[in-house]
């Protein structure tokens, strides 16, 4: 998969343009706050319509600014993405209104130094991870997972309340159990997948024995009436929802101990690059193709052996952010860009 290029407006700090893509290894260099992060994030608003460093889409849109709007261009396909305070999804001249049927046109895997947190992190960290690999994998688990988050809303509202209604409280239940467990039949068929992959990525890396394992708050990844009836006195007194796969982690170990509270900060950033690795090679067996890499810098804390060993990983088109170039790697057939100030230039 190769995206060919990318067009913006309103988009940060972001000179409004168009730029034109190499198919392999682009290198983008500029001083801290040029924009270099903020167009890996306009590449991967394009691809799902969101953000992976803010919930909120108006803190994309610049300054002054009435909207922001990103295309993109790859493989013949155009898909753009409007934001005016409401979302609109062109894809190849068709507008969609839903994102789930808009997700899926251009396959992009997101590599940030933030990512120390998927194992430093609380659990929700580790969930966003594992929720975001199904999404690129199926995009209807994305809209499965907002009418369980809904549901959970509902039901948590509904504990809060003085007079608690029994009677509500059972459909509810009804509901959460029904898009709980379709969510764990999801997560449940990726999870070996997951653990056999990172397994051999640790060993492509040259890396400590890296372990993933599933804890979940209820047994065998199946959410009960039993389960909820159980709970319902300390739900009651809580006023929140205590089981179901909101509350389930990922306990991730290296060398057989806890990586969260024994692996250095090296570690930590070589474990969450063999977890990214990871979903790369998930990806690709899944649409037979080379998803695309966004780079923010990660590869900055690694010694050299295992800079080099990383970016030997890398197949494909990657998109890499960086205040330095990378002239010690010798790497090949890489584009040059330089940004300052949000505005892109080729070098």
């Amino acid at each position: 998969m190769i995206l060919q290029a990318i067009e913006y407006e309103g988009f940060r700090n972001l000179t409004d343009g168009q730029i034109n893509f190499g198919e392999d290894l682009n290198l983008i260099i500029g001083g801290n706050g040029a924009g270099k992060t903020n167009l890996l994030e306009a590449i991967f608003f394009a691809a799902y319509g969101s953000s992976f460093r803010t919930n909120d889409d108006k803190n994309m849109v610049k300054f002054n600014q009435p909207y922001l709007r990103v295309k993109g261009i790859s493989n013949g396909a155009e898909a753009s993405v409007l934001y005016n305070g409401t979302k609109r999804f062109m894809l190849n001249g068709n507008e969609k209104n839903r994102l789930n049927e808009y997700i899926g046109w251009l396959p992009v895997v997101i590599m940030s130094l933030n990512d120390i947190w998927i194992i430093r992190g609380a659990p929700a960290k580790r969930r966003s991870f594992l929720d975001w690999l199904l999404i690129k994998l199926n995009p209807t688990y994305g809209a499965n997972l907002f009418e369980y988050r809904k549901v959970l809303r509902q039901r948590n509202c509904l504990l809060q309340q003085k007079g608690l209604n029994l009677s509500l409280l059972d459909v509810y239940n009804d509901q959460l159990i029904n898009w709980g467990n379709i969510i764990y039949n999801e997560r449940r068929k990726i999870i070996p997948i997951l653990k056999e992959k990172i397994r051999q990525k640790g060993t492509e890396m040259d890396s400590s024995e890296i372990s993933f394992e599933y804890l979940s708050s209820c047994r065998d990844m199946n959410l009960t009436i039993e389960e909820l009836k159980k709970n319902e006195s300390l739900e009651i007194k809580k006023a929140e929802t205590i089981s179901g796969p909101h509350r389930d982690d990922i306990f991730i170990t290296i060398n057989g101990y806890p990586a969260k509270n024994f692996a250095s900060g090296g570690e930590c950033r070589l474990i969450a690059l063999i977890l990214k690795l990871t979903e790369a090679d998930i990806i690709q067996q899944k649409i037979n193709d080379q998803p695309i890499f966004l780079l923010d810098e990660v590869a900055i804390e690694l010694d050299k052996t295992h800079r080099k060993s990383f970016f030997g990983l890398i197949k494909g088109q990657a998109f890499y952010a960086t205040v330095q170039n990378l002239d010690d790697l010798k790497l090949p057939n890489r584009t040059q860009f330089t940004v300052q100030r949000g505005n892109i230039a080729l070098s």
